[in-house]
């Protein structure tokens, strides 16, 4: 995994998503999956991006925690 920690952008290594990013000032939750489509997830509060992150350094599964605690509370947007 690679962060840049200007942008808060994670790439990922998974079977299901290929990229994340976070915007604190719009709390926004950008996810960019494998199959190449791009979804914004509305008001995902910035603990919840923490946690994310925590999950994911601890090498479990970014879709099962996207799957689970994402999209089913937070309104999406496919952008691509």
């Amino acid at each position: 995994m690679k962060k840049n920690l200007q942008k808060k952008a994670v790439r990922l290594n998974s079977s299901a998503l290929k990229a994340l990013d976070y915007n604190e000032d719009k709390n926004m939750l950008t996810a960019t999956f494998n199959n190449n489509r791009t979804y914004h997830y509305i008001n995902v509060p910035e603990k919840l991006w923490k946690e994310f992150l925590s999950v994911i350094d601890s090498g479990k599964s970014a879709g099962a925690f996207i799957n689970k605690h994402i999209k089913p509370f937070y309104k999406s947007i496919e952008i691509t």
